[in-house]
C-alpha cells in the first residue's frame, strides 16, 4: 500500500523543480581542430555576445562554465553526445547548450552550431555556416546570421515554454555580456600571420634566386676558360687543370639548379600562406 502512495506521488511531481526553472543558456565549443585554446574560447564569446545580442538570454559565460565544470567535464569530452551536453548544462543550471564544432582549414573556418535543450538532450537547432579564419567581422557575420535564424526558430516552435526560457527577460544573464565586453579584438589570434608569413617566404625566394643566378654565372665562367688556346688547336690548360676546371664548373652548376629548385619551392608556398589581414574598419 505504502508504494502504490509513493508511486502515486511520484507521478504527480514527474519533473524536478530545478530543471523546469532552468533559465537561458550557454554556449561551448565541442570540437575545434586547427584551433589554439586561445582563439576556442574567443570563438564562444564571440557567438554568446551574437546570440545576447539577438536578445536570447545567456546565462553562463563560456569560460565561467568551463571553470566551473573543471578538467575532467570538458566539453570536448562529449564527443559530439547530445545528452552528454544537456547533462552539463543541467550542472550549469541552464536550459540549453548552445555547442559550436570547427575545424580550421587554411583560411576557412567551417562552424556547425547546434543548440540542444537540457531537460531531455533534445535537439532543437542544427546549421553550419563558414567564414574566414582570418577576418574576424566574418566570423562576427556568421554567428548573428545563426543567432537569428535560432530566434526565428524559436518563434516558430511549438515548444513554447524552451523559448520562454531562452528569451525570458528575467532569465539570468551573464555579468560580462554588456558592451563591449567582446571587441574584434578579442578574435586577434585569427588575424595573426603564421609563423613562415608570406614576406618572409617571398625574400627567401628570392634571396635563393640571387644564389642559383650567382652559381650559374660562376659556372659559365669556367666553362668558357676551357676554351682558351695557348695557340691555334693548342688547349691553354694541361688535362689535369682542365678536368679540375670542368669539376667545378660542373659543381656550380649543381648548386645552381638545387638553388633554383629552393626558389620555385618558396615561391610557390608563398600563394598557399594567408596574407595578413587589413584592418577591420
Amino acid at each position: 500500500m505504502f508504494s502504490l502512495v509513493l508511486a502515486l506521488l511520484v507521478a504527480q511531481n514527474p519533473v524536478p523543480a530545478e530543471r523546469s526553472d532552468a533559465k537561458g543558456l550557454v554556449v561551448m565549443v565541442s570540437r575545434s581542430e586547427g584551433l589554439t585554446p586561445i582563439e576556442s574560447v574567443a570563438l564562444a564569446d564571440r557567438l554568446s555576445r551574437a546570440l545576447w545580442e539577438a536578445r536570447l538570454s545567456v546565462a553562463v559565460e563560456p569560460v565561467d562554465a568551463l571553470s566551473r565544470l573543471g578538467e575532467r567535464r570538458t566539453p570536448e569530452s562529449c564527443q559530439g553526445k547530445p545528452e552528454c551536453f544537456a547533462r552539463l548544462g543541467r550542472e550549469l543550471g541552464v536550459a540549453a547548450v548552445v555547442t559550436i564544432d570547427s575545424s580550421k582549414v587554411f583560411d576557412d573556418l567551417p562552424m556547425r552550431i547546434t543548440v540542444m535543450e537540457t531537460q531531455e538532450g533534445r535537439v532543437l537547432f542544427k546549421r553550419s555556416y563558414t567564414a574566414s579564419a582570418l577576418r574576424p567581422m566574418e566570423v562576427d557575420s556568421a554567428f548573428q546570421r545563426a543567432s537569428q535564424d535560432l530566434a526565428k526558430t524559436l518563434s516558430e516552435s511549438e515548444d513554447t515554454s524552451i523559448a520562454e526560457a531562452l528569451r525570458s527577460s528575467d532569465a539570468p544573464r551573464a555579468p560580462n555580456l554588456s558592451p563591449p565586453a567582446y571587441p574584434a579584438s578579442d578574435l586577434a589570434a585569427f588575424s595573426q600571420p603564421t609563423p613562415l608569413p608570406v614576406t618572409i617566404t617571398r625574400i627567401g625566394a628570392g634571396a635563393a634566386a640571387v644564389t642559383a643566378v650567382t652559381f650559374l654565372v660562376l659556372g659559365l665562367v669556367q666553362a668558357s676558360r676551357l676554351q682558351e688556346e695557348r695557340a691555334p688547336g693548342v688547349s691553354a690548360w694541361t688535362h689535369e687543370e682542365a678536368m679540375r676546371l670542368r669539376s667545378s664548373a660542373n659543381t656550380r652548376f649543381a648548386l645552381s639548379g638545387v638553388f633554383a629548385g629552393v626558389s620555385g619551392a618558396l615561391f610557390a608556398t608563398s600563394f598557399v600562406l594567408p596574407w595578413e589581414p587589413s584592418p577591420a574598419k
